[in-house]
């Protein structure tokens, strides 16, 4: 279970964003997947197998966290 405060502040985050990274995971632990479906903003999610939450994704890259978030950085 995740402490109350910190969901709470979690989904008014992202409720309020304009993109949400979802990063390394299989989109099936709640609450927390809930999150990508909260949100207004757009989503991308990053992962190396196809994950539950890709159907609400905006962008899905199949790649891992440590070979795609530098990339994402890069100019």
């Amino acid at each position: 279970m995740l402490p109350v405060a910190e969901l709470a502040a979690a989904e008014a985050a992202a409720a309020q964003c304009e993109l949400m990274l979802v990063v390394g995971t299989s989109g099936v632990v709640y609450p927390a997947a809930g999150l990508a479906r909260a949100t207004r903003g757009r989503v991308v999610v990053v992962n190396p197998e196809p994950t539950e939450l890709d159907d609400a994704a905006d962008a899905v890259l199949q790649a891992t966290a440590a070979t795609m978030l530098p990339r994402m950085l890069e100019d």
